[in-house]
């Protein structure tokens, strides 16, 4: 019988040929900015975040990613940019990406409407497996590297209370041709489309709750939600449910107005669960300035 992972991995390999797809993400309130053009310079000031998630831990070659996004809005308060590193692997492919993001900001009154389009290059490599003998280690025969242009965009709007935001993240894909090459593959039916929104709300002086929800349309409508209670601005603590895999435990801490850090714990509840030991997320954000808006004390 073929081993758990060994199916896993195969199954990996499948999905990125196929598609493009972005790797699910816990703490997303907090990392808008991988998944959305639209959230650049949302701190107005310099800021940088970066994320790292292991999944499905127990599993040789799971899914690993990580992130930094560095943005700022310019000495134009309407324009905003950045500029976003990922680098994921899944089974049989390794994916690095650079891209240039740009963000349109209109003010509604206190309010802040944000159009965003990024545009880069990505560099994915896939490697192939001998299969001929289940029972053996599989061997790498072969191996392929290319590198192709992609593109997003996003809309995002902020108010004091909440925000809500829809974004492409990955417009473009890949495929092979009969003669082995990769070249770059376009199809509305493949779009990734991710719907968010969440709010902040004071219960006290003390206390506030943050809840949230990410909707993610590719073959099939997939959800998740964060609950999250706060404690003097400072202590963050919470739960999550991603549809049929994981119950997420979420914990964060503001160690002032420039740094913050968090971490997810997802407890694996899916077909996976009997061989997995969960994931594992960070996440870290460094604001080279602040400012305290009294009218519009926006956060993520």
């Amino acid at each position: 019988m073929m081993k758990p992972w060994l199916i896993v991995f195969f199954w990996l390999g499948s999905v990125v040929l196929e598609a493009q797809s972005t790797t699910p993400i816990t703490l997303f309130p907090q990392n808008q900015t991988y998944f959305n053009p639209g959230a650049m310079g949302y701190e107005n000031v310099l800021s940088a975040n970066f994320f790292a998630r292991q999944s499905w831990v127990g599993f040789e070659n799971a899914p690993s990613n990580q992130a930094f996004c560095a943005h700022a809005p310019l000495r134009n308060p309407s324009v905003a940019m950045g500029v976003l590193v990922e680098h994921d692997s899944w089974g049989l492919t390794n994916y690095t990406a650079l891209y240039v993001n740009y963000a349109y900001r209109i003010r509604i009154g206190a309010d802040r409407l944000a159009l965003g389009l990024k545009l880069g290059v990505y560099s994915a490599s896939q490697d192939y497996l001998n299969m001929r003998d289940e029972q053996q280690d599989p061997t790498n025969i072969n191996g392929q590297t290319f590198l192709l242009p992609n593109s997003g965009m996003g809309v995002l709007y902020t108010s004091g209370l909440f925000w809500v935001g829809m974004s492409v993240p990955r417009m473009l894909g890949f495929k092979s041709d009969p003669s082995g090459s990769y070249k770059v593959d376009h199809s509305i039916a493949n779009y990734e489309i991710y719907l968010s929104g969440g709010g902040k709300f004071k219960l006290n002086a003390d206390l506030g709750l943050e809840p949230s929800l990410l909707l993610v349309q590719a073959k099939s409508l997939k959800y998740q939600f964060n609950v999250m209670g706060t404690y003097k601005a400072a202590y963050k603590a919470g739960l999550g449910y991603r549809q049929k895999e994981a119950v997420m435990l979420l914990l964060g801490y503001n160690l002032n107005h420039q740094v913050a850090v968090g971490y997810s714990y997802d407890l694996t509840v899916g077909e996976l669960k009997d061989y997995s030991s969960g994931s594992h997320e960070i996440q870290l954000q460094y604001k080279f300035g602040y400012k305290v808006n009294a009218s519009n004390p926006r956060g993520f």
